[in-house]
């Protein structure tokens, strides 16, 4: 195992412990000086989501290193364990599982990997009543009646579609597509889009889905070119995304493109060549949605500006900001320890995060997590999101004028 006690510095924990009120005494359940201990799980040793990986856990390290040096949780350090689990489910578990059964059981899972790895390790993460905070949900995930420990860190998929909605009436059409890997998360995107936008008086022309493994997703974007839609919506992460951008052109079908998070949060997207496509022919239609604390201004918040100087600090920021939950993860993790008054009991720290305030804890990613006794869901505020296209990153930022 490699675990990680770091230790930095800033307002973070300050901001935390005044949005819990100072915490509630230490909890006699766990014993005296006892750690939070969070498990992190990232795919370190897949090639095509490396750099993400790297992000994720620079982002914890930031956030980790901010509270230990403004004192840690009442009193105690957190302790974060990194691993390795390559992109693979099986692996996630097994990881989890020997985390649990050591000696320094977590209370914190931090999962940084797409949907099919939440699938996996949720049932074990529940079964052992740990907190576990979400990069990529499942259509349960953040249903706290089936997982009440967890949480989801990327915006809900009821907030999802209503960007999308809303991007497509500011842009005059009528009519959209969808194609999307077939994932949990992009399955859950598709309704839901489809459901609001056809509410809101568009017409979906046609959706299609392929197999994660599938190289060549041609056949699928020509059914759905043929049904003629003015935009095509589509949903895919690492790899996958380039599969559907190399499909249309070389279909040569000249249509507007909308890719979500999880497209712009591809390394494919956000690469050059000879490893991505940006700035090629690729991706000339393409906006993707992105988060307003992913884009660039002169004055940022001081969450962010904490955020990337930690991260900087920690080794880099390879990929986009988009995918930099953890550092949110972290201080939510922290925050409702705090709260709950025990840095070892994953049931009352749930509750607790359960409880937080919206805006109390000084989260980077989302300036708010609104979470209820019937939503463990992000629900990000609509001011959260912006469509933009790829640019070079800046600190893992797009839009930065010292990019061009």
């Amino acid at each position: 195992m490699r675990r990680v006690i770091v230790s930095l510095g800033a307002a973070v924990v300050l901001a935390v412990t005044a949005a819990c009120g100072g915490g509630q005494a230490a909890d006699s359940a766990g014993p005296s000086g006892e750690p939070l201990r969070i498990l992190l799980l990232a795919p370190i040793s897949a090639p095509a989501l490396a750099n993400n990986a790297t992000t994720e856990i620079n982002a914890a390290k930031a956030a980790v290193e901010v509270i230990n040096k403004n004192g840690g949780v009442l009193g105690r350090p957190i302790e974060l364990d990194v691993q390795d689990e390559a992109n693979s489910p099986t692996t996630a578990v097994t990881k989890l599982n020997t985390a649990l059964s050591g000696d320094a059981k977590p209370s914190v899972l931090v999962q940084t990997d797409a949907s099919p790895i939440t699938s996996a390790v949720l049932p074990l993460s529940n079964q052992n009543k740990i907190v576990a905070l979400n990069f990529a949900q499942t259509a349960d995930s953040g249903n706290p009646a089936k997982y009440p420990y967890s949480f989801d860190l990327a915006a809900s998929t009821a907030s999802i579609g209503a960007a999308f909605c809303a991007q497509m009436q500011s842009m005059n059409v009528k009519s959209f597509a969808i194609i999307r890997n077939d994932t949990p998360f992009a399955n859950a995107e598709t309704d839901e889009v489809t459901k609001q936008c056809q509410a809101a008086g568009l017409t979906l022309t046609g959706a299609e889905k392929f197999a994660t493994s599938t190289l060549d997703v041609t056949p699928q974007l020509s059914a759905l070119q043929a049904t003629n839609p003015e935009v095509l919506v589509f949903f895919a992460y690492g790899a996958p995304s380039g599969y559907v951008l190399q499909g249309v052109n070389r279909l040569g079908w000249n249509v507007p493109l909308l890719g979500d998070g999880a497209v712009i949060a591809s390394p494919v997207v956000t690469s050059p060549p000879p490893a991505g496509m940006l700035d090629t022919e690729f991706e000339a239609n393409l906006k993707a949605m992105a988060y307003a604390s992913t884009v660039y201004k002169a004055d940022q918040p001081q969450p962010v500006t904490d955020l990337i100087s930690g991260m900087k600090a920690a080794g880099g920021i390879p990929a986009p900001l988009t995918v930099a939950y953890a550092y949110d993860a972290v201080v939510l993790a922290a925050a409702g320890a705090e709260a709950a008054g025990t840095t070892t009991d994953g049931a009352k720290i749930a509750a607790a995060i359960e409880a937080l305030p919206p805006g109390g804890p000084k989260t980077a990613i989302f300036s708010s997590y609104t979470f209820s006794p019937t939503s463990h869901s992000a629900n990000p505020d609509p001011t959260e999101f912006a469509f933009i296209k790829p640019t070079k990153l800046v600190d893992g930022q797009f839009g930065n004028p010292s990019a061009s």
